[in-house]
């Protein structure tokens, strides 16, 4: 009689990440891989979970996150965990933290992440690494709680390449600098990295002395630089990550150029974003039809990543991601202090230009419409829950001008809420079909005090089961598992015997009903200081990373945090 086995999951209903109908089954679970799946299994285990009325699928996996500070402090990434994550993607948008000094890398995730510097100087005070293979060693020593995999970051690509100065700053390459640059990308490659991660959005800024306010390293670099990278990538057969500025959409179809195959083989593009963006509704079916057109005409491989859920936007003042789109707000997010900013708002040339930039609206990604932003927290307790635009309609000034006297008087403390993309459920269940969106942008990690999209593959799983106009369920768990583990390279995302038993045990009935949006939580981790998270109630049963039970009912493993359970993912991907 052979062993008793680790673990066995019985009579649940077995969503296997194909896209495949699903099956009552036993999983028998040994030495962290799936042993055995088979109906009324025979087989003994030192532990048995009774998935009886559960689906039990394959851990979902989040390919956008910004864990790469947050990871250093808790490596068990509970935020995702709990919500059935069990595999994450980082180093998006050009910020890692592979390559440059410990200071350098507080600086470019500070004012992304939205975290006190303070916060992130201690994270990162015992960096022991300069490469980006001496990186990936590294993470492969933290006690992980689910697995990872990451991008390197363009702009850390460059800074450790060209130096502070010469990479935040329009540079002419030499012949040595693009030597290097290839050399590096080529050994982060070699080391398992899953490709690189390049970046124009001005949402992204530098925090710090001399260089604050500064665009990402990424920003300065010139399409020739973007093809140089892409043909290291394309020889490699690995991913670019690409965000793309909305200032700049000419240059959308020029970047998406890269992916093309045509007498060369296609290099694989994923894309920020295609989103219902409300200022911009023909934003969504244009990245559509640009991707179908790259993979088809033009024999590419790209993909648009989008969100499953309304995109929320909680702001303080003027701390908000949507304010590094202009010039005169992202001026208000420089200033360290408050009275740095209140010389702003007294300047009459600054409120002149920030009237100005707030009222133009071309080639922007927020909508600016005073009448969808609500005030949710002030002092003056009279103007919660009111739009700012039925504020100024009742003190009889124009919009714009009563928008920014009241963040001038409150400043900060002013908090304020409006949805930026992907508020008409009907169409968002439509817009997911497309065989070009990729599933998957939480930003978990990222931008803490203002959104928090953990739980989005949930949603987009109870969408599957309570909407007719919706994909089945078994499509809709293969978006956010098989089809992305393929795609990237991942060793993870399917249940079949001998892969990983990387897996999340469900409950429909409270997946109908428990989920939550974005709330504000004060996290010890933080200093007590306030981010924002999402729930998902009881809708998690078990959430089971390479064969460990790493969240039980709700509760985390005792050894969460010092015992590693999770892997690093080195893609699969080769040239």
């Amino acid at each position: 009689m052979s062993a008793a086995a680790d673990l066995i999951i019985r009579n649940g209903t077995v969503y296997d990440g194909t896209g495949a109908p699903p099956r009552q089954a036993d999983l028998v679970i040994r030495g962290g891989r799936i042993e055995a799946i088979e109906a009324n299994s025979t087989a003994s285990a030192s532990r048995e979970i009774d998935a009886g009325g559960c689906w039990v699928a394959p851990g979902a996996i989040d390919i956008h996150t910004h864990y790469d500070a947050e990871i250093e402090h808790n490596p068990a990434l509970t935020e995702s965990m709990r919500h059935g994550v069990t595999s994450v993607i980082f180093g998006n948008c050009s910020l890692s933290a592979a390559v440059g000094d410990a200071d350098d890398i507080a600086d470019m995730f500070s004012r992304v992440e939205n975290l006190p510097r303070h916060i992130l100087e201690r994270w990162f005070s015992k960096k022991d690494w300069n490469t980006p293979a001496e990186y990936y060693a590294h993470l492969e020593k933290l006690p992980l709680g689910i697995n990872v995999a990451t991008f390197l970051g363009h702009s850390n690509l460059r800074l450790g390449v060209l130096g502070k100065q010469r990479c935040m700053a329009p540079t002419t390459l030499t012949w040595g600098d693009k030597n290097a640059l290839r050399t590096m990308l080529s050994e982060a490659l070699d080391a398992g990295f899953l490709g690189l991660s390049v970046d124009m959005l001005q949402w992204h800024r530098w925090k710090g002395f001399k260089y604050n306010g500064a665009s990402a390293p990424s920003h300065y670099a010139t399409m020739a630089e973007f093809r140089l990278l892409a043909d290291v990538l394309r020889q490699h057969g690995r991913v670019m990550q690409a965000t793309p500025d909305a200032g700049r959409r000419h240059l959308i179809p020029v970047l998406a150029m890269l992916s093309s195959g045509i007498r060369r083989k296609p290099m694989k593009l994923s894309m920020l974003t295609s989103l219902d963006f409300t200022a911009n509704r023909r934003l969504g079916p244009l990245t559509q039809r640009l991707a179908s057109v790259i993979n088809g005409l033009f024999r590419g491989d790209m993909r648009f990543q989008s969100l499953a859920v309304p995109f929320e936007l909680w702001s303080d003042g003027c701390n908000t991601p949507v304010f590094e789109e202009m010039h005169a707000s992202a001026c208000l997010m420089n200033a360290d202090t408050r009275s740095q900013r209140e010389a702003l708002y007294r300047d009459n040339d600054w409120r002149a230009q920030m009237r100005q930039e707030w009222l133009k609206k071309f080639n922007s990604s927020f909508h600016k419409d005073l009448s969808l932003m609500t005030v949710v927290a002030c002092p003056d307790g009279q103007l919660v829950n009111r739009t700012f635009a039925d504020i100024a309609r009742e003190r009889g000034t124009s919009a714009v001008d009563t928008f920014i006297n009241l963040i001038a008087e409150f400043d900060e403390s002013i908090r304020w809420h409006t949805v930026i993309a992907n508020d008409r459920p009907a169409y968002l269940r439509q817009h997911l079909k497309h065989p070009y969106i990729q599933l998957g942008f939480s930003d978990a990690g990222a931008h803490n005090r203002n959104m928090a999209f953990q739980n989005s593959h949930l949603w987009f799983l109870r969408d599957a089961m309570l909407n007719d106009d919706a994909m089945p369920v078994e499509k809709a768990i293969w978006r956010i598992t098989g089809e992305l583990a393929d795609w990237f390279g991942l060793d993870t995302g399917k249940l079949a015997p001998g892969r990983p038993a990387d897996i999340m045990i469900l409950d429909p009935a409270a997946l109908a009903t428990d989920l939550t949006g974005p709330q504000e939580t004060n996290d010890p981790g933080f200093d007590n200081a306030m981010r924002m998270v999402s729930e998902s109630g009881k809708a998690v049963r078990q959430v089971i990373v390479s064969g460990h039970v790493t969240m039980d009912n709700g509760t985390p493993h005792a050894q969460t945090g010092q015992q590693a359970f999770g892997r690093l993912l080195r893609t699969q991907l080769r040239g």
